[in-house]
Order: C-alpha cells, then sequence, then structure tokens
C-alpha cells in the first residue's frame, strides 16, 4: 500500500486560505477607508459650497436691506412731500376765500342796511351792522342764507339804536362760512332730494 502524507498539502492549503482571508479584511478595510474618504472629500466640498452660498447670501441681504432703507426714506419723503402739495392746495383753495366771502356779504346787502363791523375767526363770522327796519334785516338774513356760501344765520342782537339823529335797528349776526367739500355735499344733497 502506498502511503501519500497529505498534511503538508493541507498545511500549504490553509496557508492560501489565511493569505486570502487576510486579503480580503485588509482590502475591505482599504474599502471602507476609501469610502470614509471619499465621503470626508464629499462632505467638505458640500459644506464649502455652503459656506460661499451663505457668503454670497448674506451679500445679497445686505444690499436688499440698504435698499430697504433707501425705500422707506423715499416712503418718507413721499409722504412729507404729499403733505406739503396738501397744505398747497389748501393754500390755494383758500386764496379768494376772504374775497369770496366779502363778494358774497356785499351781494346780499339790501339797500338799507350798513355794515359797521365784519369779523372772521376760521370760518364763524360775525358782523354788526345798521338797518332801516327789522324787515331789512330780516332780508339780508334770508338774502345769507339762500347764498351758497353761507349755512347757519343767526340774529344775536336787533335793537333800536339812532344814527345821525335817525332811528334804525342796530344788529348782530354770527353765521358760518361753508367749505368747499360742505358746499359741494349740500349741493349733492339738494339734487338727491329733488
Amino acid at each position: 500500500m502506498i502511503r501519500i502524507n497529505l498534511i503538508p498539502h493541507r498545511a500549504e492549503f490553509r496557508k492560501k486560505q489565511i493569505i486570502e482571508y487576510i486579503t480580503v479584511f485588509v482590502s475591505s478595510i482599504l474599502l471602507v477607508i476609501g469610502i470614509i474618504i471619499v465621503i470626508d472629500i464629499w462632505s467638505t466640498q458640500e459644506l464649502t459650497d455652503l459656506q460661499a452660498e451663505q457668503a454670497l447670501l448674506k451679500t445679497k441681504n445686505a444690499q436688499l436691506s440698504k435698499k430697504i432703507g433707501e425705500l422707506r426714506n423715499l416712503d418718507s419723503l413721499r409722504k412729507d412731500v404729499e403733505g406739503k402739495l396738501q397744505i398747497v392746495d389748501e393754500l390755494q383753495a383758500g386764496r379768494f376765500r376772504s374775497f369770496n366771502t366779502l363778494v358774497a356779504i356785499a351781494n346780499a346787502i339790501p339797500q338799507n342796511i350798513w355794515l359797521v363791523s365784519l369779523k372772521d375767526n376760521a370760518g364763524s363770522i360775525s358782523l354788526t351792522g345798521l338797518g332801516e327796519s327789522s324787515k331789512a334785516v330780516a332780508n339780508f338774513m334770508r338774502a345769507l342764507e339762500t347764498s351758497i356760501y353761507f349755512d347757519d344765520v343767526n340774529l344775536t342782537v336787533d335793537k333800536e339804536a339812532e344814527a345821525e339823529g335817525v332811528k334804525v335797528r342796530q344788529f348782530s349776526l354770527t353765521f358760518h362760512r361753508l367749505t368747499l367739500a360742505e358746499r359741494e355735499a349740500i349741493t349733492k344733497a339738494k339734487g338727491v332730494a329733488k
């Protein structure tokens, strides 16, 4: 019988197997290390990109904040200009207010009425005068009430007086001068009522 010694062959097979296992283990470790390095490089690149994007956004934010400040400044300037224009419009509208008031009063005065004084206190007008009779004073009041410029005509004083030896009626009236807006509202109300 022939005897074959297989032990050296088995030992050699085991050595090859151990070398293969070690090779696979080291390859696996190197592969894992390679994957970790690739992931680290990729995440570092992503972080760098995000930091660059953040810096860009901060720059844009600063620019937009500056523009918003300019817009707020422009808004306040616009409001200031609108306020000034409104004042100019009011002054322009009021430029002839006193003149129109005097013309309207002069047109309402009958021949037998004489004015002594006239005071205008921000649209509240008071006047004193002399009239030939109570009827003349009543006609004057009616003329003022029908005027589009005045409202709320009230007789505060009506008494007998003497002027240069002639008996007359001394009177005082108070009434309100209507603004343009009030006149337009009254005109519209009268138009609706008809």
